[in-house]
């Protein structure tokens, strides 16, 4: 599952794959740097091992998992292409090919805090949805309580039974967001709770018998049943 850590990189306690020739690490990432990448509960795979490709296993990992073979895995980041999270392969379809010039340390490194509000946008656009009844209810909540000026801010905290749960709140926006224009309003995220909402899709049930805000996250291995905590 994820954490939080101030001295830890953006991936830390994600899992995540990165390609190095012809051989695939996978595993929860623990430290990230321009030296090595440091996986735990972490896996290997080598191109036609078992009868399967790289892309094969990496698809069947994301969709059940792992079968941990090592407690911990050091790679040496020199020829070692970008890493990325393993749940993205679930809305990808496939693995990305890697970059022959592209290293570990650039490819994890954040976005400049100067970079345009355009390109925050840009960064965005596919990274959350809101359902016509989640929109629906965000603009009335807006309206009721009188938040003029203001929009709604998706974000990720630790906690909950699964290790991590949704933080819903509005909020104006702050330096390094990213910005999802919806219809009346934006949805904010910070760039490291994107990570984890990355394709998240929001809903909303009304009534009695509905449950508020719900969330759809692929990037979820695990998820409670209150629908409001979750494991990557």
């Amino acid at each position: 599952m994820g954490t939080f850590h101030d001295d830890k990189g953006a991936l830390h306690g994600i899992t995540v794959y990165a390609q190095a020739g012809d051989t695939v690490y996978v595993g929860r990432c623990d430290t990230l740097d321009d030296q090595r990448l440091v996986l735990h509960d972490a896996d290997l795979h080598v191109e036609g091992q078992d009868g399967r490709t790289v892309d094969q296993y990496l698809q069947r990992s994301a969709r059940f998992g792992i079968w941990k073979k090592h407690d911990t895995l050091i790679v040496p980041v020199a020829g070692l292409g970008p890493v990325r999270p393993l749940g993205e392969l679930v809305r990808g379809g496939g693995a990305a090919a890697a970059p022959e010039a592209t290293t570990t340390a650039t490819a994890a490194a954040p976005a400049p805090a100067a970079a345009s509000a355009a390109a925050a946008v840009a960064a965005a656009s596919d990274a959350v949805s809101l359902t016509p009844g989640a929109a629906q209810e965000v603009r009335r909540l807006l309206v009721a309580e009188q938040r003029d000026g203001q929009g709604l801010r998706l974000g990720v905290a630790g906690g909950g039974c699964s290790g991590l749960v949704y933080k819903v709140e509005f909020d104006t926006r702050r330096d390094g967001d990213l910005v999802v224009p919806q219809d009346g309003f934006d949805v904010y995220l910070d760039r490291k709770s994107a990570i984890y909402l990355r394709g998240i899709t929001v809903d909303h049930q009304a009534g009695l018998g509905g449950r508020g805000f719900q969330f759809r996250n692929p990037n979820a291995t695990n998820t409670c049943g209150c629908g409001e905590s979750f494991a990557v």
